[in-house]
């Protein structure tokens, strides 16, 4: 077998091949040190750490005294009074359908203006003839109408309650800007011996049924000054109840919405029995209603006393009819209130009070005028 030579070529490659990889390896091994392992640490490392002094305190405040709480207002304990069964005001007392007007109720109610109320039969002294009507009591008219600020020494009138009864209301409003609004009201009044409730509702009526936007009631006696109130509330829409109360024993007048209370004057009266006090004190004698008739009625939160004056006799157009009344009014006083109240009472319906009218200091008016007078048995 003869062997093949390798050509020189492959010989002279392979050879050069060799030579590179060596040429390189010594290369590297000229550059590259040696990896040499780190001795070891003989001693731990030393940590140092630096001390700072604290910072000063500062004192603390010392605590406010809390202030002593004060104490619980005893709730006064009013005299029971014998009261009928409550009444039912479901029913509308308007048959004629009126705008939905809420406005109304809080005009109708404000602190000027009372609501409506019942009377009964009166006495008639001397009369004066009214064409187309019955004789009217004579009254001389009074003197130009001036308010007194809480006089000590009030005057003192005789009063004969009206008996029992319930009165329809027609409510009408003018605003300032002359907008005319409409609405209803109703009040019951009963007389229970020598007891009195009354309750009085102003709203609005929708077809069938209506909403009340105001109630007031007042409780109390009747005594020989006339009506003398022992606990007054209100319940205004969206609002919560109020209450005045008439502490006779101790001599004073409280507010539920209020810490305040005033001195109670003989004959003082809430805002809804002050028109059944004005028709009392005209059916125990018309002639009273000469000169002025001072009266105190707690409101809201405060006492004020009422000045009314006669403005004599007039034929006032009503619901029910053209009717002889006489026109009682509270005028405005400047520096003191802007707002003028009027109240007209009809001797021939027994001096109930028959319309109602309260001008604001804006120029608005409301008038509530009876559509409805029915009496009711004891």
């Amino acid at each position: 077998m003869s062997i093949v030579p390798f050509p020189r070529r492959v010989l002279v490659l392979c050879a050069a091949t060799v030579f590179l990889h060596l040429a390189v390896i010594s290369w590297l091994g000229s550059h590259i040190e040696p990896v040499r392992a780190r001795a070891p640490r003989l001693t731990p490392p030393v940590l140092v750490a630096h001390l700072r002094a604290p910072e000063p305190t500062r004192p603390l405040p010392a605590p406010r005294p809390r202030p002593a709480p004060k104490p619980a207002q005893a709730v006064p304990k009013l005299k029971p009074v014998p009261l009928p069964a409550p009444l039912n005001l479901d029913e509308p007392v308007a048959e004629t359908p009126v705008d939905v007007l809420p406005a109304i109720a809080a005009a109708a109610s404000g602190p000027e203006l009372p609501p409506m109320q019942a009377g009964a039969p009166a006495k008639t002294p001397a009369v004066q003839s009214v064409p187309g009507q019955e004789p009217v009591p004579t009254v001389p008219p009074a003197a130009t109408p001036q308010e007194a600020a809480a006089p000590s020494g009030p005057r003192r009138f005789r009063a004969s309650v009206p008996p029992s009864a319930e009165l329809g209301l027609v409510v009408a409003r003018r605003d300032a800007d002359g907008t005319e609004r409409s609405g209803v009201g109703s009040m019951v009044w009963r007389v229970n011996g020598h007891a009195y409730q009354l309750q009085v509702d102003a709203g609005v009526s929708l077809l069938v049924t209506r909403v009340n936007l105001l109630t007031t009631t007042s409780a109390g006696e009747i005594d020989e000054a006339g009506i003398a109130p022992v606990r007054f509330t209100e319940k205004r829409f969206s609002r919560a109840l109020t209450a005045t109360h008439f502490l006779r024993e101790e001599g004073k007048i409280s507010f539920s919405a209020s810490e305040r209370n005033f001195p109670l004057q003989p004959g003082a009266q809430d805002k809804a029995t002050l028109p059944f006090q004005l028709a009392a004190i005209a059916r125990a004698d018309p002639a009273q209603l000469s000169g002025d008739i001072d009266i105190q009625v707690g409101e809201d939160k405060d006492a004020t006393v009422y000045r009314f004056v006669s403005a004599g006799q007039e034929e006032l157009d009503t619901p029910l009819g053209k009717l002889a009344t006489w026109h009682l009014v509270r005028p405005p006083k400047p520096g003191s209130y802007n707002a003028r109240l009027e109240v007209w009472l009809a001797p021939e319906r027994d001096w109930y009070p028959v319309q109602i009218r309260n001008t604001e200091a804006s120029g608005a008016v409301t008038t509530q005028s009876v559509s409805k007078i029915v009496q009711l048995e004891r």
